[in-house]
């Protein structure tokens, strides 16, 4: 072998290119056994024998420098998986293995047994991160086999959702996990869940078989920090959030029907009462439902008064135009978009933009919905007296029509003086009216425009100043 494959960060990075059509990851491993024993066959590596003790030991020198392995399920493997699901020693396979992806949408037994009893090898105690993605069938053979250094798992169904009973049974073996992102739980999971000691991360779907009134053990999910709920509707988000009280950092909510301006204002009420006002940092709410044609608190800023109690809230992502009116000094991100649905033209003007970084004076990161289109003759002025943000030099004004880009930049330039990049139109969101590509092209000019406008206003300042020292000098002689 070639003295720098014996460097082990050169091994790792040549495995993460690896194909992995079957077990070619495997490849140069196999391929320091006798030539006798294996060959390529219509592409697929082929074991001609049972592998003796000295082929056993070549290939744990080997394969001890193996930190990450991804299988994808062929039928074609399956002798390959027999030949190497007999080590005289479970430590010969993988004994160093710490991250292990599973591709297996498959649907029948057949063969399915050899490559998990490969795994059951090498999943007994080594891997630490495990993702799958599985069809239900593979999700409950991959139930079977335990693997107690587990610590992060993902569990990804493709087109046919797994159901929550069989999520379960995946789960509930591994009570040492600190991160989980699966598909949607069953009640019964979400008890063992809670009581999971290191349990940090958590990513679920919830049904709306959930009842509205959830009683869990003593202290449930105390050492949870990142919450994420996924559901079709409002009630099960409300039904777990009522549970109990919350110590986490991040909240995310998607939800994908079921869409209600009611039921949006109840969360927006709960929040408040359920979550740390010292930890949370960040909140997220999406839809991917359309918005109600009479879905007036989208842009009444009153609708957000509960989420701006959390004064150390660093991050707000909420889908729909809405622009907050009230004071969070703390706030340093704020993304307020339409991601999907018809296009609605955003009630936020320039004005108002004014207002929202006086109230968010410590933002760093902005994406919001402006309309700026000017009609009249006369160009919007900045506030005399408003405090300009020095903070902001990008800004992702989303789906926002535009049409004079020169009096939008100068405007710009009062407020936001440090700014040096805008971007627009990146979405899904198609435009009924007006070109997006127009818009697009609009707001590069402003984003050229803005810092010209900048560095002239600077001047003028200066000159002001030194106009003014220079007034104060001549009186006092």
């Amino acid at each position: 072998m070639h003295p720098c494959l014996r460097l082990e960060e050169i091994l790792q990075e040549i495995f993460k290119h690896a194909d992995y059509r079957s077990l070619t990851v495997l490849e140069p491993l196999i391929e320091r056994l006798p030539h006798d024993l294996w060959s390529t066959k219509s592409g697929a590596l082929v074991i001609w024998g049972p592998l003796r003790r000295q082929d056993w030991e070549v290939f744990a020198r080997c394969s001890r420098r193996v930190r990450s392995l991804r299988l994808r399920w062929f039928a074609s493997d399956v002798q390959l998986y027999r030949a190497l699901s007999s080590p005289p020693d479970p430590s010969f396979l993988l004994p160093n293995l710490r991250t292990f992806t599973w591709h297996c949408l498959s649907t029948r037994s057949a063969g399915l047994d050899a490559m998990t009893g490969f795994m059951r090898l090498f999943l007994g105690h080594n891997p630490v991160e495990v993702q799958l993605i599985v069809s239900e069938h593979a999700l409950a053979a991959f139930s079977n086999l335990r693997c107690t250094s587990l610590r992060k798992l993902v569990i990804q169904s493709h087109k046919v959702p797994i159901s929550a009973d069989v999520t379960e049974e995946a789960i509930c073996n591994h009570s040492d996990l600190r991160s989980l992102a699966c598909g949607e739980v069953s009640v019964r999971a979400l008890h063992h869940l809670s009581q999971f000691p290191s349990l940090s991360r958590l990513t679920i779907g919830l049904g709306d078989d959930i009842p509205s009134a959830l009683i869990f053990q003593r202290s449930p999910f105390r050492t949870l920090r990142y919450l994420t709920i996924n559901s079709k509707s409002i009630g099960p988000c409300l039904s777990l959030l009522k549970a109990t009280n919350w110590s986490i950092r991040c909240f995310h909510h998607r939800m994908d029907a079921g869409y209600d301006p009611a039921g949006r204002g109840v969360l927006l009420e709960l929040l408040p009462l359920q979550l740390s006002h010292e930890s949370l940092k960040c909140i997220s709410l999406h839809t991917d439902a359309a918005p109600h044609q009479d879905d007036g608190p989208l842009t009444n800023p009153l609708s957000l008064k509960p989420l701006f109690s959390f004064k150390n809230l660093l991050i707000l992502e909420l889908s729909g135009a809405i622009l907050p009116g009230l004071d969070n000094h703390g706030l340093r991100v704020l993304i307020l978009q339409q991601k999907a649905g018809p296009y609605r033209v955003p009630h936020v003007d320039l004005t108002g933009l004014v207002l929202l970084l006086e109230h968010c004076p410590d933002l760093h990161q902005l994406a919001i919905s402006v309309n700026a289109i000017i009609d009249t003759k006369a160009p919007p002025v900045p506030p005399v007296n408003s405090i300009s943000n020095k903070l902001i030099t990008s800004i992702n004004f989303c789906n926002s029509p535009i049409t004079k880009t020169a009096e939008v930049a100068a405007f710009l330039s009062a407020i936001v003086p440090n700014l040096r990049e805008t971007s627009s139109w990146t979405g899904e969101v198609m435009c009924s009216r007006g070109n997006a590509q127009e818009y697009r092209r609009r707001w590069d000019n402003v984003a050229e425009l803005v810092p010209v406008f900048a560095e002239v206003r600077n001047q003028e300042r200066e000159a002001c100043m030194h106009a003014f020292n220079f007034k104060r000098e001549v009186e006092r002689m």
